[in-house]
């Protein structure tokens, strides 16, 4: 299933890169990462995520590996998780790139392919759009709020 959402932040293109470039401190702002993401030796990090999927709650474990690039403003991310207790897991490829929209503006384009098995992968489409649109929005709010504490 493929995703594309652009979102506006409240903070000046430089900020929000400085922000998004500490993966960790990042996680945080989406919601239902836990605290817990971490790095791996060799690279990439592993952490839990909680979230609902309409009837499916699912805390899904797992890693993700980066690429980045300033001079482009650009992200690539590889994500595989599992929630071994409901029977579910995702793979999932992000692209995210990052402009400015006003000095005092930046906007985020994420696009996301996504691959769910298990039980995820018998919920319908517009169910799990809906719950990845919210959840890109909800991002890119608390980013917005973190950005703008430092």
């Amino acid at each position: 299933m493929k995703f594309v959402n652009t979102v506006s932040i409240q903070a000046p293109r430089q900020a929000v890169w400085d922000y998004l470039s500490d993966f960790p401190q990042a996680a945080g702002c989406l919601p239902g990462v836990e605290e817990s993401v971490k790095p791996l030796d060799g690279g990439g990090y592993e952490g839990t995520m909680k979230i609902r999927i309409g009837p499916i709650g699912l805390s899904l474990s797992g890693t993700v590996s980066l690429e980045m690039d300033e001079s482009e403003g650009r992200w690539s991310m590889k994500a595989q998780a599992r929630d071994r207790r409901v029977g579910a897991g995702l793979s999932a490829t992000i692209e995210a790139a990052l402009s400015e929209s006003t000095p005092e503006t930046s906007e985020l384009l994420v696009s996301a392919d996504v691959q769910f098995m298990g039980r995820l992968g018998g919920l319908g489409q517009p169910l799990i759009k809906r719950k990845a649109n919210s959840t890109i929005e909800e991002f890119a709010q608390n980013l917005g709020h973190a950005v703008s504490q430092r």
